[in-house]
């Protein structure tokens, strides 16, 4: 090594952040008005609908057997830690409390192979997440679930994804209705040249706060 190099074994990284939008998983089928589509790529009956009259888009899930379908390339990627994903969501739900349980299949794809769906469970799975608060479309984050370190390694291209609601509480899906805002993807990064770092990245409370919690944490 360059004498006076800095190698990332020298820094104190927060973990990279990637984020699958709503419109990165359609089709593009039109079957209506210009702001429904179809996710012709997913099984079920999802679709891609404006939320209310906000002007946002989101994923609107009818049962807990719709799919979302989604393709992510990790960029600067240090394999040998976990990865962590979450998803943003609400509901026409209009009561605290109900839950929304989110399962997240995947599938490692390396060069030579063929791309399949995901398949395989999160390491550790995302657990129900809470309406806590009585107001319809009120934004939630699900609990983290993870994929361990070590599980990609250097010939890994991309990951498919499976999303499903797969269980709720309170919410009647079929007329209250889950609206998937997107997937967050957490990663340590490796932006120099050499071995990495032993370390995993930290991890903030808030994308825009300087809170933290270190790498022992039970996320």
């Amino acid at each position: 090594m360059q004498r006076g190099a800095i190698r990332d074994a020298h820094l104190d990284y927060v973990l990279k952040r990637a984020f699958i939008r709503p419109t990165d998983v359609i089709s593009g089928q039109v079957t209506g008005a210009s702001t429904v589509l179809d996710l012709t790529m997913s099984t079920g009956a999802a679709i891609l609908a404006e939320l209310g009259t906000s002007g946002v888009p989101a994923v609107r899930l009818e049962a807990t057997t719709d799919e979302i379908a989604a393709y992510w390339v990790p960029e600067n990627l240090d394999p040998r830690h976990r990865i962590l994903i979450r998803h943003l969501w609400t509901s026409d739900y209009g009561t605290a409390n109900g839950t929304a349980t989110f399962t997240t299949l995947y599938n490692n794809h390396t060069e030579g192979a063929a791309v399949i769906a995901g398949a395989t469970a999160l390491t550790k799975t995302h657990g129900a997440g809470t309406k806590v608060s009585a107001t319809a479309r009120a934004v939630y984050w699900s609990p983290y679930g993870t994929i361990k370190g070590g599980t990609l390694g250097p010939t890994t291209i991309g990951l498919s994804f499976l999303v499903t609601c797969s269980a709720v509480s309170g919410i009647t899906i079929a007329s209250d209705y889950v609206h998937w805002l997107g997937m967050e993807i957490l990663y340590t990064p490796k932006l120099t040249y050499g071995g990495g770092s032993d370390r995993e990245a930290r991890l903030l409370y808030s994308h825009l706060s300087t809170q933290e919690m270190g790498a022992a944490s039970d996320v």
